[in-house]
């Protein structure tokens, strides 16, 4: 019991000094379970329970009967593992609650990712500032399946206008984890900026989320008048060579 109870405070002290860098997956998961299952080698289940559900993320995201249906986790151990996807979102919002100024791409990258905490289907967030870069609004404005959501500018203009935004970001997330723009994202954002365009309204950034990294379409150039129509005559191009390779219609047989 000795030798065990000294494994966990030589863990603890690796958190404090390093804040966790260079701890492996299970490592991480077997110091939160020290927390939840007190006085037994935990090291075994937390290579369990990656094993079971693929990663860390995986368990973290996991509910809690998802979790109790793994032999060793109780309740207890269930709950902590559960709720700290959770615990973070709350972190996030309480960390930006005081009106941000996003004077940055990195800060307004980072607000949008907090607001995308677990979601698994592919969402959209508009997020409205006045002329000092500050905060005035954010919300999701809807939601879709696992790949697509629908977006339409009027809804984007209408929002805008009643917090009487200065300019808007824009950012949906991709579950698939990659955060590579598709074509419909770039003619979208060109559609929604044109629109803004007509009341005065700047179109600042569209983020696409994957996790905790992120894309600006503004730092790829997409925003930028003469980058984002080849991006968009690139795709024409594609289509119309393919109607070409497409076989004729077949003819009438003579007689």
């Amino acid at each position: 019991m000795a030798e065990h109870d000294g494994h966990r405070e030589r863990m603890r002290q690796r958190v404090r000094e390093t804040d966790m860098r260079g701890f492996q997956p299970h490592e991480v998961l077997e110091f939160l379970l020290m927390y939840a299952i007190p006085r037994r080698d935990v090291n075994p289940l937390a290579h369990k329970l990656i094993k079971h559900f693929g990663s860390l993320s995986g368990v973290l995201d996991a509910r809690p009967e998802e979790l109790m249906q793994v032999p060793g986790v109780g309740e207890n151990a269930a709950t902590l593992l559960s709720s700290l996807v959770s615990v973070f979102s709350v972190y996030q919002r309480d960390r930006w609650r005081k009106r941000p100024c996003l004077f940055s791409r990195k800060e307004a990258g980072e607000f949008c990712t907090a607001l995308f905490s677990r979601q698994k289907v592919e969402s959209i967030v508009i997020v409205c500032l006045d002329v000092h870069k500050a905060v005035l609004a954010s919300e999701m404005l809807t939601q879709g399946t696992v790949s697509e959501t629908p977006l339409y500018p009027r809804e984007v203009v209408a929002y805008a206008l009643r917090h009487q935004a200065h300019s808007v970001i824009l950012a949906h997330n991709h579950p698939s984890g990659d955060t590579r723009p598709s074509m419909d994202d770039l003619r979208i954002t060109l559609e929604i900026r044109d629109a803004l365009r007509t009341m005065d309204i700047t179109l600042e950034d569209h983020f696409i989320i994957a996790g905790s990294r992120f894309t600006s379409l503004w730092q790829t150039g997409a925003l930028s008048e003469p980058a984002a129509v080849p991006l968009l005559a690139q795709e024409k191009q594609g289509r119309a060579a393919a109607d070409d390779d497409a076989p004729d219609a077949q003819e009438e047989p003579r007689a």
